[in-house]
């Protein structure tokens, strides 16, 4: 796993551009994950995720929830990296879904955060965000 991890950083360091970088979390951590990603695109990376600045609040009718799905897996195939922050506990599972469509698409996950159930077990797991952004791999990109 680290090694495509790291495969990614530097094919997106050759062809110039950044690491894009999904960030899959509860929505309920919109606020403590925007912090973060602003972390992230301090080394270099493009923070994709757009549910980050979303707002909203409540149950979103069928034809949103539709939208939002659709868009945030648009966002998660053209990931380079996706991040899943499991620090927070919900009952949705849109994380879930995320990393389980980048796991099969080919795309590097790392998990920050403890595992919370046998698929986090696939992942390279950070137990923190400061120990993910001090990784040199990361930095690299």
């Amino acid at each position: 796993m680290r090694r495509r991890v790291l495969a990614a950083s530097r094919t997106a360091a050759t062809t110039g551009r950044a690491v894009n970088v999904y960030i899959a979390g509860a929505f309920e951590s919109q606020a403590r994950l925007r912090d973060l990603r602003d972390r992230v695109e301090a080394l270099g990376s493009t923070v994709i995720g757009t549910w980050l600045d979303e707002e909203g609040s409540g149950t979103p009718t069928p034809q949103d929830a539709l939208s939002y799905a659709v868009r945030d897996l648009g966002e998660v195939r053209t990931a380079d990296l996706l991040i899943l922050d499991t620090f927070d506990v919900n009952e949705r599972g849109g994380r879930e879904v995320e990393y389980g469509a980048a796991f099969a698409w080919g795309i590097p996950t790392v998990r920050v955060g403890p595992a919370r159930n046998v698929f986090h077990q696939l992942q390279k797991e950070y137990p923190d965000w400061d120990t993910l952004l001090a990784a040199e791999w990361l930095r690299e990109g």
